[in-house]
């Protein structure tokens, strides 16, 4: 089987140094994910992590048992793939851990120095029906008798290679601390160019600090192309046939001012990220309602502004609005692209009301409006929907897309009143101080306008669709429905007609074999219907910090790789 929509990234201990960098890999992961591709990432132990278990296991002197060496040092990917997955929840992103004895990785040759030899292809296509990213522990492998076994020094290069040609990935990236190949050290003088294509006998002439040589030679003998480069990189090199071109020398961009307004439950987690980041992002000022409470955030006080307009003239690149409400966001967001500045927002309310208006703003001044957290978090709704309407038409859309909702009706259900179940997810992060708008269905509603415009191209009257929330919903029908192995769920749809669209937010109980049914707690899902019979079903979290974190950030890295790509 051959999938172009399969990336492979393999993450070495140079970048994954300890567990504070796994939020930097999840950037990357979810890069892809935003694209439409399945991920598999392979992942090598925590910086220094190996070098220690192998001390551990020689300290004992005499002969070792080299099954019993190799399932020791081995636990040092598996930690690192298993907090890794951890990551990704937290961020929203499903993903599935497969270890080496459930993919049947097998191998041959000495148990600590082995070579790949087979791996059960369909299970790792079946993992990927139910997630979008499967994360595998490099370096590790099973003899054919099921004892553990190791690749070798830097094998997590080798198992993202081999998995690569098994699986027949579109694309295969080595993730290092550094943006790609280069004639020699870096540091040396004079600086040498990097390579912008390189063939396989040319990166085995390199000392192999970088890219493992046994793993470059099994690429040269499959004939497998593969690239290397840095988190977040506009370019890489890419290792495969042909001669060697090079990039020309370009001194490196200076950090992306960023002013962010709103210091709320996702402005915190931006603002966290931001900080995080200091080599790609400077801030140059934060609004926050009220200062006082700054204590709680830790900014440094001379970036604190009571008024979001004195933020938005700093003079920044990017502008996060973070805000919400339509007053005064959009008359910020306006100013912001008038003033030449990128904007991310998660707004749906003002992109629902205004977007066309200031997307055309935004082109006016060669700016982006971004908005892909103002849809479903971390699920990429919005990116889905377009990607699949420019394939072929698409003619009904149905969503759980108010996780705030899907939250609470399953605390009702658990026999929690509605009051009790809105006050927790108030204090999760899930709903805001005021949740009107997450009971009355206007929230959904305002996400299905954005829906509609990426799946038809036109705009969904606001007034026009039938609308009705949870706000009254009967705690009693609720938790009879649960017991009948079925579930409420506040649905949002939107079908196109002959000269118009139909549009409707309601609660509706759902079979527990409906594919909405699968939203849980903050949990979105979207069935998209095409032409074609297909339907393509999006599921991840929706609500709190982090997934509208990462969501936004994502919008942000993308404006900081198409700077790289232009300079």
């Amino acid at each position: 089987m051959c999938s172009h929509g399969l990336t492979i990234l393999k993450f070495g201990s140079s970048v994954l140094r300890n567990r504070e960098d796994l939020t930097r890999a999840v950037h990357e992961i979810y890069r892809w994910v935003r694209e439409g591709d399945r991920v598999l990432a392979v992942v090598s132990a925590f910086g220094g992590t190996t070098n220690k278990l192998l001390e551990q296991a020689f300290s004992y002197g005499g002969d070792r048992d080299e099954h019993a060496v190799a399932a020791l040092v081995g636990t040092g990917e598996e930690t690192a793939s298993a907090l890794l997955s951890v990551a990704l929840d937290r961020a929203g992103i499903c993903s599935m851990v497969l270890d080496a004895a459930r993919i049947s990785l097998r191998t041959n040759g000495p148990v600590l120095d082995a070579e790949p030899a087979s791996v059960d292809e369909g299970r790792i296509w079946q993992a990927f029906r139910g997630v979008p990213v499967c994360v595998v522990p490099g370096f590790i492998g099973r003899t054919h008798e099921g004892s553990p076994s190791l690749l070798g020094r830097g094998g997590s290069d080798l198992t993202a290679l081999f998995l690569a040609q098994r699986l027949g990935a579109g694309k295969c990236r080595l993730i290092k601390d550094v943006n790609g190949l280069y004639e020699h050290d870096p540091a040396d003088d004079p600086p040498p160019l990097r390579y912008r294509t390189a063939n396989w006998d040319d990166a085995l002439r390199l000392s192999g600090r970088i890219v493992q040589h046994k793993a470059i030679r099994f690429a040269k003998t499959h004939r497998l192309s593969f690239e290397v480069g840095s988190l977040g990189s506009a370019d890489v090199t890419v290792v495969g046939p042909g001669r060697p071109t090079f990039y020309s020398p370009v001194p490196a961009a200076p950090p992306l001012k960023v002013g962010l307004l709103g210091l709320g439950t996702v402005g915190l987690g931006v603002y966290r990220e931001l900080t995080a980041n200091p080599d790609l992002f400077e801030i140059t000022g934060v609004a926050m309602r009220n200062v006082s409470k700054n204590r709680e955030c830790f900014v440094s006080p001379h970036l604190l502004h009571s008024d979001p307009w004195e933020v938005v003239r700093t003079a920044p690149d990017v502008v996060i609005e973070a805000i919400g409400g339509q007053r005064p966001a959009g008359e910020l967001i306006a100013a912001a692209l008038a003033n030449r500045a990128h904007v991310v927002t998660a707004n749906k309310a003002v992109i629902a009301h205004h977007g066309p208006a200031l997307s055309r703003r935004a082109a006016e001044n060669g700016r982006h409006l971004l908005f892909s957290a103002a849809v479903g978090g971390a699920v990429p709704m919005l990116e889905s929907v377009a990607r699949l309407a420019r394939t072929g038409p698409v003619t009904q859309l149905e969503g759980v897309i108010n996780g705030t909702s899907t939250f609470i009706l399953d605390q009702v259900a658990q026999g929690q009143n509605l009051a009790d179940a809105v006050t927790m997810a108030q204090q999760k992060g899930f709903a805001e101080q005021n949740p009107t708008f997450d009971l009355d269905g206007t929230d959904a509603a305002q996400k299905l306008v954005l829906l509609a415009r990426a799946a038809f191209g036109a705009d969904l009257d606001f007034a026009q669709i039938s609308r009705s929330g949870i706000a009254n919903v009967d705690p009693k029908r609720v938790r009879e429905i649960a017991g009948s192995q079925q579930v409420l769920r506040l649905v949002a749809s939107v079908k196109a007609g002959r000269n118009r669209l139909f549009a409707r937010v309601g609660a509706e109980p759902l079979e527990a074999t409906h594919p909405l049914a699968r939203a849980r707690c903050e949990q979105n899902c979207l069935l998209i219907h095409r032409a074609n019979g297909e339907a393509v079903l999006l599921h991840g979290k929706g609500a709190g910090r982090w997934p509208t974190t990462e969501s936004m950030m994502a919008d942000l890295f993308a404006v900081t790789r198409q700077r790289q790509a232009l300079s």
